[in-house]
């Protein structure tokens, strides 16, 4: 039987990024059990069989978010968003003056 056991976090990245994450290492499982013509087989992180019931316990009891850390996150993002949206320069229309003074300096030594 083949299994691969992913470690780790994928902290605050998007869950975009961790589903692509995820995705690489589901394909390469695949993969080596075409090759082989095994199936797949559950595995604990300690490389024990397991049933997809057991799976599924371990994986709430484990690697459960705990919701005030979500929480943060969410408000983190929403703040960097909200400071963002509120710039002046984003605002501003391209073809629009801005709100600087113009440069009075001639750029090139040219009289007209």
């Amino acid at each position: 039987m083949i299994s691969v056991v992913i470690a780790g976090r994928i902290g605050d990245r998007h869950h975009e990024s961790a589903i692509c994450h995820l995705a690489t290492h589901l394909v390469t499982r695949i993969a080596a059990c075409m090759r082989t013509g095994q199936p797949y087989a559950l595995r604990d992180v300690d490389d024990t069989p397991i049933t997809e019931a057991e799976g599924r316990a371990i994986v709430k009891a484990r690697y459960k978010i705990d919701p005030r850390r979500r929480e943060n996150v969410r408000y983190k993002r929403m703040r960097e968003r909200r400071k963002q949206a509120a710039g002046q320069e984003s605002q501003g229309s391209r073809c629009a003056p801005t709100g600087r003074p113009a440069k009075t300096k001639p750029t090139s030594r040219q009289v007209a």
